[in-house]
């Protein structure tokens, strides 16, 4: 799996070695692509723009976690009070995301991914009469909660569509995820908050992606590979592991202006190699501050979606697209909160 994410240089090779001055002919593809066959909204490579074309879109993400999950089995509060004085109950992760995309020919295009992240998460706490009469608890516990926002970190890409066909393309895209988040966030009493409260990595990421699609008049059908791989730790001696996922997707388009889509997902995600100091300070009391518990990640989602095209004028087009997901399989290394619920929503317009 660690050579996946070696292809982005070879993507990046071929990028730069196969652009060349003489005029290309998929002008009318390269329209045909972005005006009303857009891929789901949670793929946002999937499309390059015409020359000197422009479009702007709007992204939100929300997720929605609860419980506790080690492995493939669910642990109950009283487990976790076994080691820790707190138990995570609920947690939401709310991301609004800024995307302009520019044409710089009619095959390479470059995008910037500019996100806007909330948290919120709820905890448990252990009941008093537990601690010294265990088999006596009121599992009626009490609950804090904490918070953070700001910006994420800001992701920049080249795209390049390898194909002339206006019903095939092969979008390839590499790009960098810069440090541009605080990673230092504290809650109200001035501890530094856990690993998956903060809202960026610190660290430089490198970011590939390849996208086919083949389109049809009523159906159309793609798949994309989608990798990121670390550079380093951060400056607080941690970094986040890499990432890989693949997500085919089926759509079916019965009136001009709608499709439907359904699409799966395989997601991997590595454990978080090194420690924040300030954070691990609190492990043994809170298992999100504990860096062991956050090992690999594989996860199986369902997404079924709604694509609608609005015409503005005959080369502008206004999409609002919406997916809603669920995960049908997790298995999560260390004491973790499983996802219950994704929703992705895009609106794009394309001048």
């Amino acid at each position: 799996m660690k050579r996946i994410f070696f292809i982005p240089f070879v993507w990046l090779h071929l990028i730069l070695g196969a652009h060349n001055k003489k005029e290309d002919s998929t002008a009318v593809c390269a329209i045909h692509c972005t005006k009303n066959n857009i891929a789901p909204a949670g793929i946002m490579t999937d499309h390059v723009h015409q020359r000197k074309h422009f479009s702007f879109a709007y992204s939100y993400m929300f997720m929605n976690m609860s419980g506790n999950k080690r492995g493939t089995n669910a642990v109950s509060d009283e487990q976790v009070f076994t080691n820790y004085m707190m138990s995570p109950s609920k947690m939401n992760m709310q991301m609004h995301m800024l995307m302009p995309m520019y044409g710089i020919n009619n095959r390479l295009s470059i995008m910037a991914m500019i996100p806007y992240s909330i948290i919120r998460m709820s905890m448990h706490e252990m009941p008093n009469q537990s601690q010294n009469m265990p088999d006596m608890c009121d599992m009626n516990s009490s609950s804090s909660a904490n918070s953070n926002s700001g910006l994420g970190d800001v992701k920049l890409y080249l795209m390049y569509n390898f194909l002339r066909s206006c019903t095939h393309r092969l979008v390839a895209s590499a790009g960098v995820s810069l440090p541009t988040a605080n990673i230092r966030s504290a809650n109200t009493s001035s501890s530094i908050i856990p690993y998956c409260m903060q809202v960026g990595t610190g660290s430089y990421h490198i970011l590939s992606s390849l996208v086919y699609v083949k389109e049809g008049r009523l159906f159309s059908f793609g798949a994309a590979l989608q990798g990121s791989i670390s550079t380093g730790s951060n400056k607080q001696g941690y970094r986040w592991g890499n990432e890989c996922s693949v997500s085919p997707w089926l759509a079916y388009k019965p009136i001009k202006f709608m499709g439907i889509a359904a699409r799966a997902e395989a997601y991997y995600a590595g454990a978080i190699q090194g420690w924040d100091n300030s954070i691990n300070q609190l492990a043994g009391n809170d298992p999100s501050a504990d860096v062991k518990n956050y090992g690999s990640q594989q996860r199986l989602d369902l997404f079924l979606g709604l694509n609608f095209y609005v015409p503005v004028a005959s080369s502008q087009t206004a999409c609002v697209l919406i997916e809603y997901g669920k995960p049908l399989y997790q298995n999560l290394q260390g004491l973790q909160m499983p996802f219950q619920n994704i929703l992705n929503l895009r609106l794009q317009y394309n001048f």
